[in-house]
């Protein structure tokens, strides 16, 4: 019983995401992106992550382009411009295997700190692997971003 109770709650953590408009380079496939812990998940709204707390954001992928080396870019993504996430480990490869071969699914692992100085608001978050061609692997996922309640 315990091992259905953890694939139940592991699946109802995937989330839904949409690919990047305007990215001519993109040669991936994304198959599924997961996000822990996420209750509303099951519901299919945004993630409610709660400042000063850890994320894990994983996501599987395929790409259509060979790298040694990955560079990841996190960012707020808004309609005219995106905002660099601060305190994003760029360094890919530290969170997927690398090289990466064409053609060969993997996933992408990453703690994703909220701080607490982040604004108690619902965003779109860009995440972008790239390699030195900028051959690209992209999405967006929606998150909102709350308060802890305190216990009394």
């Amino acid at each position: 019983m315990k091992c259905l109770q953890t694939v139940v709650s592991a699946s109802a953590e995937v989330v839904s995401f949409q690919k990047c408009p305007d990215e001519s380079t993109e040669k991936c496939t994304i198959h599924e992106v997961s996000i822990t812990p996420c209750t509303e998940a099951a519901e299919g709204t945004a993630c409610t992550v709660y400042r000063g707390t850890n994320v894990s954001i994983t996501f599987d992928f395929t790409p259509n382009f060979n790298a040694n080396e990955l560079t990841a870019d996190v960012s707020w993504t808004r309609p005219l411009y995106d905002l660099p996430y601060v305190g994003m480990d760029t360094a890919a490869c530290k969170h997927t295997n690398c090289p990466v071969v064409s053609g060969n699914r993997q996933t992408y692992t990453y703690a994703m700190p909220i701080k607490k100085g982040y604004f108690l608001r619902d965003y779109d978050i860009k995440w972008k692997l790239t390699n030195k061609n900028e051959d690209t692997c992209c999405f967006i996922i929606k998150i909102n971003i709350g308060k802890m309640k305190r216990r009394t």
